[in-house]
């Protein structure tokens, strides 16, 4: 109960500091919520995290088994939650690149948004593999939130990639072989 009123007055207060943060037009104002939505995905997967671990010490003295699917479910959640942790970091200092380099920002983001998508859906299908295995309800609705969280950050990662692909840098035109 005390976690679910701290996530919630942290949203709210990552949310006014990150809307409120600079004077900035529509679509800078919907990337900053996007960015604001990663953090609090990133603290909603943190509380899964412990969670879980918790119920693998509930679990220690049942099958060998299911404390090794149990942990290995947990190191899936924490893993996509650093992709999330990773991405808000770099994200959340837009303001502070210089107007000159953004365009070269944005590409890298970009770049690392689309890895972001690909390890975040790798993570899921880890998830989904071990899901079959577990055998407790609590921890099953556990890894459900998980997903949840994680396909949340992957819908995100996908908007950000929309919005900042048209202000990164173009492709470079491709170059004729010279192998023939």
């Amino acid at each position: 109960m005390n976690r679910k009123i701290l996530a919630a007055i942290t949203a709210a207060a990552v949310t006014l500091l990150l809307t409120a943060a600079a004077p900035c037009g529509a679509k800078d104002q919907q990337i900053n919520e996007l960015i604001a939505r990663l953090y609090l995905n990133h603290n909603s997967l943190q509380t899964i995290y412990r969670d879980l671990h918790e119920a693998a010490i509930d679990n220690i003295d049942g099958s060998d088994r299911q404390l090794s699917y149990i942990q290995k479910s947990y190191l899936f959640v924490s893993e996509a939650n650093l992709v999330c942790l990773y991405q808000w970091e770099l994200l959340s200092m837009v303001d502070y690149i210089r107007q000159e380099s953004r365009s070269d920002y944005f590409t890298l983001r970009v770049k690392g948004l689309r890895k972001a998508i690909f390890e975040s859906r790798d993570r899921i299908n880890s998830l989904m593999l071990y899901y079959g295995f577990i055998d407790t309800a609590q921890t099953r609705k556990l890894l459900d939130d998980a997903i949840g969280l994680i396909e949340a950050n992957i819908y995100t990662y996908e908007q950000l990639v929309d919005m900042l692909t048209p202000m990164a840098n173009p492709p470079n035109p491709s170059r004729p072989s010279i192998r023939g």
